[in-house]
């Protein structure tokens, strides 16, 4: 069984405003894809930019550093 998708208004956590509201269906629902996949891409920078960022960090620590901040 497939999980269904959240609504544009559960994705953003409050009611839509007004002029979204007014659009189509399936313009909300091409929305709220495109919001899906953005913040996909957005998670998967932030993983990247984490873990780049303990390149800095001395080899030795690096396990120590990356379980103190939860990656």
């Amino acid at each position: 069984m497939a999980r269904s998708k959240r609504t544009l208004a559960e994705q953003l956590g409050s009611p839509l405003p007004p002029g979204i509201e007014a659009l189509a269906e399936e313009h909300k629902e091409a929305l709220g894809d495109a919001l899906r996949q953005a913040r996909r891409r957005q998670a998967a920078a932030l993983s990247s930019a984490a873990e780049e960022s303990l390149s800095h960090v001395p080899f030795l620590l690096r396990g120590a550093v990356r379980k103190a901040a939860g990656l």
